[in-house]
């Protein structure tokens, strides 16, 4: 009698099938990606003998060649590097039938490795009865990730036209709506409503009490088609609010790999990079423009159709009724620019040629006396060369429906931090 290598509850372990469809009993021999036995104790209780010619049973060629599969499929299960994948059945060459299988047979199931590749595998299969070949044929599988069903807490409610990623969690009374896409390994925890035409990526933590996707609070929606498309690997603290667009497929857009701190709110129309950080209570007005690794301190206000540039840094309880360019310091009631957010742009890896272009920049904007106008026609003859220096003059030259926060404090110090 051969040793078993794999028992019954073993494979049950290893592959998504169950019986009566689980068509493999045992394995007696596994050799790594070369070659695997199973067996097939066939029984008269089997079901499909019922109605597979019942005055003279014999079981279902397709069977045995699902059988032979199956055990093709183990052999790749349990090889450590293709563990997370499924190895589906893909299609069949030079298939032979060479003997009926009847009940009370064991039939042995052999299957030779001929050809591996990334995303596929190619195996010769022989069924045998008592050392005479029953069935052959040649198996090509294709080897396609696993699926996984969400975690979804009995409590929570997910719409049927919702769609959710491998491994998305879903938690207590968490309501997911309609026409909803949830990427994977997304984790969204107690209380949380996620309402109609929202996208979320991918690696997203969303902690209780949050409210993304909600119609726009604005006079001007009625209630047209529009969307909040969140990316990859944000945090989303508690209570946070995000509101979709106001206008017919109009977009609220938040990039990826940000934090919104407690009772952050997002209004419509906003857009918002990656590496952005927006601490407690600040709440961003619709249209608003926020650019990559810009922070805003707690309690913030944020004006509708401001800009705030890549690298900004406004402090707390700032009332910012204007844009803030690219890699300055921000506060005040109502906001003044207080220098450069020079410890940023080093820590961002900024060249020092670039600081010292921005710092020349800086100076020409708020130190030179200048008015806007003029300021704006000395900035086109400046002879700059870092990608940072040039993004500045881009937005400080760009349209702006707010207008450039012009006022500077009187004692700024260029390499000054402030509260956050």
């Amino acid at each position: 009698m051969e040793k078993i290598i794999l028992s019954p509850d073993m494979i049950q372990q290893l592959m998504p099938y169950r019986y009566p469809f689980l068509l493999v009993d045992k394995i007696v021999q596994l050799d790594r990606r070369q070659f695997i036995v199973g067996i097939k104790n066939v029984s008269a209780n089997e079901p499909f003998f019922q109605g597979h010619f019942p005055n003279h049973p014999v079981m279902p060629g397709v069977l045995v060649l699902e059988a032979l599969a199956q055990t093709g499929a183990i052999l790749m299960t349990k090889d450590s590097e293709f563990s997370s994948r499924l190895a589906m059945f893909a299609a069949l060459d030079d298939v032979k039938f060479r003997k009926p299988v009847l009940p009370g047979d064991v039939l042995r199931l052999e299957m030779d490795v001929l050809k591996i590749k990334d995303n596929y595998v190619k195996m010769k299969g022989v069924a045998l009865v008592e050392s005479a070949i029953v069935c052959e044929g040649v198996f090509l599988f294709t080897l396609a990730e696993k699926p996984s069903r969400p975690q979804i807490h009995p409590t929570a409610f997910v719409h049927h036209t919702a769609l959710l990623g491998k491994d998305v969690v879903v938690g207590p009374n968490t309501i997911i709506g309609e026409n909803v896409i949830i990427g994977d390994r997304t984790v969204l925890e107690s209380h949380i409503l996620i309402e109609k035409w929202t996208k979320i990526g991918k690696d997203n933590h969303i902690h209780t009490g949050s409210v993304i996707g909600s119609s726009a609070q604005d006079v001007k929606y009625k209630g047209e088609k529009s969307w909040v498309l969140i990316g990859d690997r944000n945090i989303i603290r508690e209570y946070v609010t995000i509101n979709r667009a106001t206008g017919e497929g109009q977009i609220t857009q938040i990039g990826s790999d940000n934090i919104f701190l407690t009772h952050v709110h997002i209004a419509h129309n906003c857009t918002i990079g990656d590496h952005v950080v927006i601490v407690n209570m600040t709440n961003i007005a619709g249209h608003t423009l926020i650019e990559d690794k810009a922070i805003v301190g707690g309690m913030t206000g944020v004006h509708q159709f401001c800009r705030i540039g890549k690298g900004a840094m406004i402090g707390a309880y700032t009332r910012l009724p204007q844009d803030v360019p690219p890699y300055m310091l921000c506060e005040g009631n109502p906001a003044v620019i207080h220098g450069l957010n020079s410890v940023g742009l080093r820590r961002s890896g900024a060249s020092r040629p670039a600081i010292q272009e921005i710092k020349t920049i800086h100076k020409l904007f708020y130190r030179s006396g200048l008015n806007a106008s003029q300021a704006e026609e000395a900035l086109k003859t400046i002879d700059i060369t870092s990608s940072e220096a040039q993004h500045l003059i881009q937005f400080l030259l760009a349209d702006s429906k707010r207008g450039i926060t012009r006022k500077a404090s009187e004692q700024s110090k260029e390499d000054s931090q402030i509260e956050l």
